[in-house]
């Protein structure tokens, strides 16, 4: 039997905008990814570059069109580039440790029981950090999920298949050896899961990501242990910094020259709209040239 999580392909397993309720389902402020408006930049289209057309081939400049984004959990148009961008980061977080501990990953799952399920969600996070130490879950990221989507008809809770409802559980990436739940359930009434190693780091952070519990000051995941900002540093990656291939200079924000009306959307043909390219140098400025 294959061990591959369900979200190994990330561009087919996500639940954001997925269920009959998803855009209304909220808790004490918590709701679901992509449940609210996008702002006005989202998705226009922009272009980075570099003039530096002395250095490059051929003399032109290089050119790299992108879709504007906010970024934000909450965004309906951008929701999946923070999903993306946010599952990237975590998954080179755990893999460094992994590589440096020697340990392996695995995924648990932490529900919380009804008596426990209305508390403030900062009196149960704690109670869950105190479970993981105790069954030596030692180190790893956390993901906070207040509901759950309904696999079939719960018919005395009134709840449809298909739908969102409340029911708040964690989904843990750790380390260490996971032992003692049973004496941990006898203890707190919390249901431990653990389901081992995930064939898809990756995919499994993804999925987990997208139908996390959003709240405005709230962070959707978060790292314990040796796995802390404080304790393990990244280099920073240089594939996050955008440079020309040719020259090495970081890219700035251009625009050709006939654009003066900054509020003008600029989209790119469709046939180099995800492509990198060269161009004439006289035909395009920096963006604040016309500012």
């Amino acid at each position: 039997m294959s061990l591959t999580y369900p979200a190994f392909k990330r561009s087919e397993r996500s639940l954001i905008k997925q269920g009959l309720n998803q855009d209304e389902i909220e808790y004490d402020g918590w709701h679901l990814p992509g449940q609210r408006e996008k702002r006005d930049f989202c998705g226009d289209w922009s272009f980075m570059g570099c003039l530096n057309h002395e250095k490059h081939l051929n003399g032109q400049i290089f050119l790299k069109p992108f879709q504007k984004s906010c970024f934000r959990a909450d965004c309906e148009k951008c929701c999946f580039k923070w999903l993306g961008r946010e599952a990237s980061k975590s998954f080179k977080r755990m893999k460094k440790y992994e590589k440096h501990s020697k340990k392996i990953a695995k995924h648990i799952i932490i529900s919380v029981p009804l008596w426990d399920s209305y508390k403030p969600k900062k009196e149960i996070s704690k109670k869950v950090y105190k479970i993981l130490k105790e069954v030596k879950g030692d180190s790893g990221l956390v993901i906070f999920h207040p509901f759950r989507l309904a696999k079939h008809d719960i018919i005395e809770r009134g709840i449809k298949k298909n739908e969102w409802f409340y029911s708040p559980h964690y989904h843990v990436i750790g380390f260490g050896w996971v032992e003692g739940v049973v004496e941990a359930y006898s203890k707190y009434g919390y249901i431990i899961k653990n389901l081992g190693k995930r064939e898809s780091l990756f995919g499994t952070i993804y999925y987990q990501l997208s139908h996390c519990g959003i709240k405005k000051h709230n962070h959707a995941l978060t790292y314990f242990g040796e796995c802390s900002y404080s304790k393990l540093k990244l280099d920073k990656d240089e594939s996050e910094i955008k440079k020309c291939p040719y020259c090495k200079e970081k890219l700035v924000g251009v625009m050709p020259k006939w654009v003066n009306n900054l509020s003008c959307e600029l989209k790119p043909d469709p046939i180099i709209m995800t492509t990198e390219y060269m161009a004439n140098f006289y035909e395009w400025v920096l963006q604040d040239t016309y500012r």
